[in-house]
């Protein structure tokens, strides 16, 4: 076979397109991991603290109103349960925000998916006759600056989303937990 053979073109066409469709076929597959959360971890780190917080507020205020458990309470542990509920409400504010900073990055993801899947499918590689040996190169070219586009807009893209909201809201959950600890110990005969 040589480069002006029919037969030997149109299986370089053919191999082309195969390579186009699988390019479209990884950005596809991108968007649907974009939507399933690749950060799934991070998120149910938040959803936990998230619960617990959300838990631990309702309980703390009912406690805190029983009478019996009202007289036990110095102005020590007053404060700290004061501390501690607003640290837990810190927490779950902070964990709000986590949930929309994670909105806004697979949001984002899936734009950009978005926009390498365009650049996909803007082009085809299957002729309708037989391409002459230009025509390859042509594809060639083609298929290259395809590829080299849609890899400058996943260099634009960050790998992970900011876990800096979610540090904070452990953070903030786990001085509330420890000051909550630390009155129920003081309570303790």
């Amino acid at each position: 076979m040589t480069e002006n053979d029919p037969n030997y073109l149109l299986d370089v066409c053919k191999g082309l397109e195969e390579l186009r469709r699988a390019n479209k076929d990884d950005v596809k597959q991108s968007q649907l991991e974009a939507f399933a959360g690749a950060n799934t971890i991070t998120s149910n780190l938040n959803k936990y603290l998230f619960t617990v917080a959300s838990l631990l507020i309702p309980i703390i205020f009912s406690l805190i109103s029983v009478n019996e458990i009202k007289q036990r309470l110095n102005q020590g542990d007053s404060v700290l349960i004061v501390l501690s509920l607003s640290f837990l409400f810190l927490s779950l504010i902070v964990g709000f925000i986590f949930m929309i900073s994670e909105y806004m990055y697979f949001k984002k993801w899936l734009k950009n998916t978005e926009r390498k899947l365009e650049k996909w499918s803007s082009s085809s590689f299957w002729p309708c006759t037989p391409p002459s040996a230009g025509d390859i190169n042509g594809y060639l070219t083609e298929y290259n600056l395809l590829k080299s586009r849609t890899d400058e807009i996943s260099l634009e893209m960050e790998k992970e989303s900011s876990s800096v909201f979610l540090i904070i809201q452990g953070f903030c959950w786990l001085i509330g937990v420890v000051l909550m600890i630390c009155t129920i110990f003081r309570q303790l005969p």
